[in-house]
């Protein structure tokens, strides 16, 4: 079992680095780079616009690999994205700047990072799948959590990298320096193809297909049939992007354009964030042993809501040590549930659809909170002069997960039978 857990957590570590060091270098860079005619505010709104179309991207991506997931097999969907992501983020490192070739520099950034999103859209749900199909019911949620950490080591990853990158000459880096986290995925790509060719087709799958269930078109089935599990499992991670999404990207974009701190200072934010969460994510696992998933998540969900504010108004004061704290407390309520999350929204859906049905939930929560929370956000402030929209748009979007995160089951049932019942789920 440690092939699939080293298959989880490093395979997505790398494939999400890749994802999110479009966001960094949106925020600090791209501005500059492919929209030098705008005004600064405006120029990193049109940067978190390309940004978000990655997002939009991932619901397509989650019904094409989950067709291929749900019908040819896990692994093989798994392989694709991986290769996908990796060859789209070492284009974006080649592109030329606009002051080259004019408008075809955004539009090339534009359409890889559509690349990027539809590779995302089938990187989770593959990922999650393969290890909580592997193993019994009382580990589930341990094995469900080894995908959901490779998010803030990929953080980790991609924040360190520009770090680094931030004591370079302030020309250079906007010359070739925002280039170096993007080549790199070169090197990253051969290392997680290597791994995931070493793991076994996911037992559940093997005996959807042994027993001749396979669906023939797993999304109408999925939306004919469990459109209110995807409905629960969508809003139970929108509050969990919201928050995420905010307390990194927005957060870092707004510390550097609008309150005056410099990159130097908002960067260790996201580092924070990442090692936080980490952390919690265990932590949340450890208690959902004790409490169960559903009341770790439900009280995870709580805490999103209640912060909001409070969150904000630390943001607010330009100190970087409040900052600091806002994005701690925020973060260790992101971990506690996201954490637990997988295994939950995974078990929602019977396994003929299971791949399709993971990823969509997923993904749609990710455009909610990842794709258009940054933008508005952004929007927001800018009309406003004020971050206390922001702070309300997140809460409410949190308070939306508190109610789904209500219904999920409170025993989630094992094997075929794990669908949602309580919400009247017909069975394939």
């Amino acid at each position: 079992m440690g092939r699939v857990a080293s298959a989880q957590a490093i395979g997505t570590t790398i494939e999400w680095y890749d994802f999110f060091i479009y966001g960094t270098a949106a925020a600090l860079v791209f501005n500059k780079v492919f929209f030098p005619e705008m005004t600064p505010l405006i120029g990193v709104m049109l940067a978190m616009v390309t940004y978000g179309v990655g997002f939009l991207a991932r619901p397509v991506g989650a019904v094409l690999f989950g067709h291929f997931g749900d019908r040819v097999g896990r692994k093989i969907a798994l392989i694709v994205t991986l290769l996908m992501m990796g060859l789209a983020t070492t284009a974006i490192g080649l592109i030329p700047s606009y002051a080259s070739i004019g408008v075809w520099a955004p539009l090339l950034l534009g359409f890889l990072r559509l690349v990027q999103g539809v590779a995302a859209g089938g990187e989770w749900g593959g990922a999650a799948l393969i290890g909580i199909e592997h193993v019994d019911a009382r580990r589930k949620t341990l094995f469900g959590s080894f995908a959901q950490v490779g998010s803030p080591l990929a953080l980790l990853l991609a924040t360190g990298v520009f770090l680094g990158l931030q004591q370079l000459p302030p020309e250079a880096f906007e010359t070739w320096g925002w280039r170096v986290p993007f080549l790199f995925s070169a090197v990253l790509l051969p290392v997680g193809f290597f791994i995931r060719r070493r793991i076994h087709e996911s037992p559940d799958f093997e005996a959807v297909s042994r027993d001749k269930q396979v669906s023939r078109v797993p999304v109408v089935e999925l939306l004919a049939k469990h459109w209110r599990a995807v409905l629960i499992g969508t809003g139970s991670f929108a509050g969990v992007f919201a928050t995420y999404y905010v307390f990194t990207s927005f957060v870092l974009a707004y510390a550097t354009s609008t309150l005056g701190l410099s990159a130097s200072v908002a960067l260790p934010g996201n580092l924070i964030a990442a090692a936080t969460e980490a952390v919690f994510i265990f932590i949340g696992v450890a208690a959902a042993v004790r409490y169960s998933a559903r009341k770790v998540a439900v009280v995870g969900a709580v805490g999103l809501v209640v912060w909001a504010f409070p969150g904000f108004m630390l943001v607010h004061t330009k100190e970087a040590g409040l900052l600091y704290l806002a994005i701690i407390v925020s973060m260790a309520f992101v971990g506690i549930t996201y954490g637990v999350l997988a295994a939950e929204v995974v078990q929602l859906f019977v396994a003929r659809v299971r791949y399709t049905g993971a990823s969509l939930s997923y993904h749609l929560a990710a455009v909610i909170g990842g794709g258009i929370m940054p933008s508005l956000s952004t929007w927001l402030a800018d009309k406003t002069s004020s971050v206390w929209p922001v702070a309300a748009a997140t809460a409410v979007i949190a308070v939306a997960m508190v109610l789904s995160c209500l219904l999920l089951p409170k025993q989630t049932p094992e094997g075929e039978s794990a669908e949602l019942v309580e919400v009247g789920e017909g069975r394939a």
